[in-house]
């Protein structure tokens, strides 16, 4: 198959297809990988690899091996946005493009459920800059200008999690800030909650990060946030939107030792999730298992490991089909063993699915993954112990 060939069934002209075997920026924007992988009918998560020169060097191996080898059957794809990324001057934006935003947005937090968030920074970002751009030099109504508005906080708050999950907390927290400004601006009580809460988990150090806290953890931030964001989407929040609130409120005020004040945020936040009252947008991810999850977690940053355990089960239990979110409840379970003093139990665990927790590209799980073996190597005349320390090392 010719460039040329490759280009009429993606929508793109002969050169555009040249500029993407040679790294052009496109090949980091999510709507161009997904319509290639489309189109060569493998999954979008084989091109969405990290942005290092060997995996760059592979992507665009991957781009000259369709164009020039590949038999595959195909489909016919949309034109892209390429054009418009290099210059908004002129581009008329209205809903069919916000939709195809919020598509995006959607498809990087999928994909961040699946393959973490170390491979999806550099394509969250270059989303950002397009949708800054459009905002800023591109015309439309002022209808269209909300909910382009609403859009590009979304995609900061989509970028500021997968960073946060890469580890790179300083660029999480402009993006989230960035985020909660852009949907204050929209008047979006929904969209400010969502930077708002992410912003809160970041600031008290929760969900699968080290259960010790980082030297820059804010907990005492991480509950302001966390009743800010409940506040904005008092009005129409959901079920699930409040019951997230509540449990990240729950888990930062265990972070600052405050059993009875995390006591009664658990209790507030089961309630709001089984309730029916108020409308949950669709970037609320908080399904039961998750739930369990962070009430768990509550629990283990307190120190009562017995009670943490049977709702760190439940996540997973729940989670078997999100390969990461199954991958760090299995690692916050055995930590939870370990810190409760059953040392050998939890390494089981570990070296049990190693091989899964292991295929995870989350900056975030290998830092709680390197504090846990930090803290068994003291006892490595325990089996497990031995066992799992070899497994890590031989892994490199």
């Amino acid at each position: 198959m010719t460039q040329t060939e490759l280009g009429a069934i993606l929508g793109y002209t002969q050169p555009a297809i040249s500029q993407l075997e040679n790294g052009s920026a496109a090949v980091h924007d999510v709507r161009v990988l997904r319509r290639v992988a489309k189109a060569l009918q493998v999954p979008l998560a084989i091109l969405v690899v990290e942005s290092d020169e060997e995996a760059d060097v592979n992507r665009r191996n991957f781009l000259r091996a369709s164009a020039f080898g590949t038999g595959a059957a195909i489909t016919v794809g949309a034109a892209g946005h390429g054009a418009a990324a290099a210059s908004s001057t002129g581009v008329h934006v209205g809903t069919a493009d916000v939709a195809a935003i919020v598509e995006s947005t959607n498809q990087i937090h999928e994909l961040d459920l699946l393959v973490g968030g170390d491979r999806l920074c550099q394509v969250a970002a270059n989303e950002v800059r397009y949708v800054q751009q459009l905002l800023n030099t591109a015309s439309y109504t002022e209808t269209v200008g909300r909910s382009l508005t609403t859009a590009a906080a979304e995609m900061m708050t989509a970028a500021g999690w997968v960073h946060f999950d890469a580890g790179r907390t300083d660029q999480a927290r402009r993006y989230y800030a960035d985020a909660a400004q852009t949907a204050t601006a929209a008047d979006d009580g929904m969209a400010a909650a969502h930077a708002l809460l992410n912003a809160s988990l970041l600031s008290f150090g929760g969900s699968f990060s080290p259960t010790k806290l980082p030297k820059d953890a804010r907990p005492r931030e991480g509950v302001n946030l966390a009743e800010a964001a409940q506040s904005a989407a008092r009005r129409d929040g959901g079920p699930k939107l409040r019951a997230v609130g509540a449990i990240y409120e729950a888990a930062a005020r265990s972070a600052t030792a405050d059993a009875s004040a995390m006591e009664n945020a658990i209790s507030r936040a089961h309630r709001a999730y089984e309730s029916s009252r108020g409308y949950d947008p669709d970037w609320v991810y908080m399904p039961e298992a998750a739930l369990s999850g962070m009430t768990g977690w509550a629990y283990m940053q307190l120190g009562d490991h017995q009670k943490a355990t049977p709702h760190l089960q439940a996540a997973v239990d729940g989670t078997v089909a999100w390969p990461r979110e199954n991958a760090g409840w299995r690692i916050k379970m055995a930590e939870n063993y370990i810190q409760g003093g059953d040392i050998a139990e939890g390494c089981q665990r570990l070296t049990d699915h190693f091989e899964q927790i292991g295929s995870v590209t989350s900056s975030r799980l290998q830092s709680t993954l390197e504090v846990i073996a930090k803290d068994v190597r003291p006892h490595v005349k325990v089996p497990e112990v031995r066992e799992l320390l070899g497994r890590m090392a031989a892994a490199g």
